[in-house]
């Protein structure tokens, strides 16, 4: 019973809120026929994030984050032979969870509290843009960085940078143009800050 409310004492709870830029990175393969419906980049689908995050430290060092976040942007749009016409851009949405264990550089009892963190994580790519496609979901691997700096109790202000790596592939259907495509290996980042509260 000692040792069992010993390990429950060590386990500790940190929950928060976060605001951040959602960057890709990746590119596009060339495709044999192309949507001004779709982003032209990836990078045309970067915008601010909004989140959140709840971590379960289980040991000194070692502990467990799940995350998730949400980014909008309007993506697509070009001229028509029509001069008095034109295709506007539409909305898009990329959604993002990841979940990571996580290893603490420092102390617990540091101020900033700094720690690295790996594991998997899921986009999907969603509003009107993607509607035609079926808002495709996508898996890869996850990598990330973090910090929280204590404000007072249990208080503390976030930073982090988490980084998803995963293969995009989303094709036309043959009742509208199969030769339509966007295909490329990407790299997704997510710098973020917010403010988390833990207790044990």
């Amino acid at each position: 019973m000692v040792l069992a409310s010993s390990a429950v004492a060590q386990v500790k709870v940190e929950m928060g809120a976060t605001i951040g830029l959602y960057a890709p990175l990746g590119s596009f393969q060339p495709a044999g026929a192309y949507s001004s419906n779709l982003p032209h980049s990836p990078s045309s689908l970067g915008g601010t994030a909004v989140g959140g995050q709840l971590r379960l430290w289980v040991a000194p060092r070692i502990g467990f984050e799940l995350a998730g976040s949400t980014a909008s942007s309007s993506v697509g749009g070009a001229s028509t032979p029509n001069p008095y016409r034109s295709d506007a851009p539409e909305p898009a949405r990329v959604s993002t969870g990841t979940a990571q264990l996580l290893f603490r550089l420092t102390r617990d009892e540091s101020r900033a509290r700094v720690w690295i963190g790996a594991g998997a994580g899921v986009v999907q790519h969603g509003g009107d843009a993607y509607t035609a496609f079926s808002k495709p979901v996508n898996y890869g691997g996850v990598l990330g960085l973090g910090s929280a700096i204590r404000i007072r109790g249990g208080l503390s202000a976030d930073l982090g940078l988490t980084s998803m790596i995963y293969n995009f592939d989303i094709r036309g259907i043959t009742a509208t143009d199969p030769g339509l495509s966007e295909r490329g290996k990407q790299l997704d980042l997510l710098l973020h800050t917010g403010l988390s509260y833990s207790w044990h």
